[in-house]
């Protein structure tokens, strides 16, 4: 089923009433102590408002939590960083998406997104990358736009890259360098 950009909400157009979402939330250096991220935040709320019921589980228990339900879940929603290993846990006939999906739909263009991720297949060996950061954080050990996004490239494409990083409100004048620009937490 198609993923289409909404008007209104984040995620109530693609739930039953009454319906059940499972939320997999790993916590990890990278998660705020005591809090949860705003797309988490929101998508919990939108559910709320759906009238479903919201599901909030790690990644580490995501399994057993499954196990509990009498019936399977309408849908799963996980964070990009345990996608592959929540998808491999994930019932074939439950739906399966991510925050970042989810909030591209929402706040972009998702086919627009989807498309460009196809450059990644046109990338060669040498090719500048340019990861942009949208976020002010202070980087941590496992940074997402420094380590983990440079890593899943790598290893995806094969391909021997060059990354550059910017972040916050700095962005580099000439793009002409590049052959593939990631903006992450935009």
């Amino acid at each position: 089923e198609q993923l289409e950009k909404k008007e209104e909400g984040l995620i109530g157009d693609l739930l039953p009433p009454k319906s059940t979402v499972v939320l997999v939330v790993p916590v990890d250096s990278e998660a705020p102590k005591g809090r949860l991220i705003l797309p988490q935040q929101q998508t919990i709320r939108d559910i709320l408002d759906t009238g479903a019921t919201a599901i909030v589980t790690r990644d580490s228990e995501f399994a057993d939590t499954l196990k509990k339900l009498s019936e399977p879940p309408a849908l799963v929603i996980t964070d990009s960083q345990v996608f592959s290993r929540v998808s491999q846990e994930v019932p074939d006939d439950v739906m399966l998406t991510s925050f970042s999906i989810l909030m591209a739909r929402y706040k972009g263009d998702l086919e627009t997104n989807v498309h460009g991720v196809t450059a990644l297949d046109k990338l060669s060996d040498g090719d500048r990358i340019l990861i942009s950061e949208g976020c002010t954080h202070h980087r941590q050990c496992g940074d997402i736009g420094t380590i983990k996004l440079p890593a899943w490239i790598n290893k995806y494409t094969g391909k021997q890259l060059e990354f550059e990083f910017s972040s916050g409100g700095t962005f580099p004048e000439d793009l002409s360098r590049y052959k593939l620009i990631v903006h992450c937490g935009g």
